[in-house]
């Protein structure tokens, strides 16, 4: 009777993450205290991975990573592998990030889907795979490769109506996309993955409020590549305007990288103090993440650094600040941030009036996007 009970509250967790966050709270901690009081059972991992994400959530990173560690500890105790994508795709997508590389989560979450797929747990198989893709994009993996794998695994949860899952890696694959040319408006979602309004209209009318940020996290990120910085200042004003009860951190490194950024190039345009002081806080909360996990973020933390010293006029530090984040990046092989550097230091180059350099370091950047 228990193990039914514990095999049905994994079932329904999955669930509860997307539809109410209490729901999904009180389902890990009966999980835990069913197992203190009746034994240790294949669901018992999982239900301590979860416990991961509510401590994450409370700011307890540290005992975040010792539940995540029993929890995997637990798994490779047991004879069967049947839990061992709901914990993989937890533990790999909230905690792990936080101290490692995202391409280190790359292999443990590809082998949460194979075994998802073999054991018919096809749900949380499909979140393992959403998340490999996501953490491949963000990684700084060659955009073709990005495609072709998220173009292979959406064919297949689309077979398996896994539709909720495939439709959450669509901002990244249209994304993709519109990077290597195939749309004739990059800044915008829209082509041959998806509409930007049909998914977010879609989103907002779900309340799925993760879906939603990252469409306007992508869209704002798209917008300042191209130098639209008043579109992305848009779009960052609306997705301030959601209230995210849970976020795993390569999301929130990401938002607060690329909202920092915009801030900072606001504050050049328009000189009003509001977009230094976000800037500025991005910082504070890129430094978070970038003492505990330097290979994902202290590029991101350097270059940020770097615009908030040019924006002051500090002309020596930026551009120490903007070859530190070049290097870290490479690195680290986040070829996205690398070219991003290089075009930055060379405005900053160009400002000054070295014209040279700057011309070589706009070709630095041309070829790192080349390359990416």
């Amino acid at each position: 009777h228990k193990l039914a009970v514990m095999r049905l509250m994994y079932i329904l967790a999955l669930s509860a993450f997307h539809a109410d966050s209490e729901v999904l709270a009180l389902i890990c901690l009966r999980m835990v205290q069913t197992s203190l009081n009746h034994g240790i059972c294949d669901e018992t991992a999982y239900g301590l991975s979860v416990l991961c994400i509510l401590c994450y959530n409370f700011g307890q990173i540290d005992d975040a990573l010792r539940f995540g560690l029993l929890s995997l500890h637990l798994q490779d105790k047991t004879e069967s592998n049947k839990c061992l994508p709901g914990v993989y795709c937890v533990f790999y997508t909230f905690v792990h990030p936080y101290f490692h590389h995202y391409r280190s989560s790359l292999g443990p979450l590809e082998l949460g889907y194979n075994i998802g797929m073999r054991n018919g747990d096809v749900s949380y198989a499909s979140v393992c795979i959403r998340q490999y893709c996501t953490h491949l994009f963000h990684c700084g993996e060659e955009l073709a490769t990005v495609e072709r794998t998220m173009r292979k695994y959406d064919k297949i949860m689309m077979e398996q109506k896994q539709e909720i899952y495939q439709k959450q890696n669509f901002p990244y694959w249209q994304a993709a996309l519109n990077l290597m040319g195939y749309s004739n408006d990059p800044e915008q979602l829209i082509g041959e993955v998806m509409d930007q309004e049909q998914l977010l209209e879609e989103a907002i009318g779900s309340r799925r409020a993760r879906s939603t940020t990252v469409i306007y996290h992508i869209r704002s990120w798209l917008a300042y590549i191209f130098c639209n910085y008043e579109s992305a200042s848009r779009m960052m004003e609306k997705r301030q305007g959601i209230i995210l009860t849970s976020s795993p951190p390569f999301l929130l490194c990401s938002i607060f990288f690329v909202e920092g950024l915009i801030s900072f190039a606001m504050a050049h345009k328009t000189d009003e103090t509001k977009w230094r002081a976000l800037g500025l806080k991005c910082i504070e909360e890129i430094d978070k993440y970038a003492k505990h996990s330097p290979s994902n973020c202290k590029q991101k933390l350097l270059l940020l650094q770097a615009e908030s010293a040019f924006l002051a006029g500090e002309y020596v530090t930026a551009a120490k600040k903007y070859d530190n984040a070049i290097d870290s990046a490479t690195e680290n092989g986040f070829t996205q941030d690398q070219a991003l550097a290089f075009e930055r230091k060379g405005i900053l180059l160009s400002n000054q009036g070295n014209d040279s350099m700057a011309s070589v370091c706009f070709a630095q950047a041309h070829n790192a996007y080349l390359k990416w």
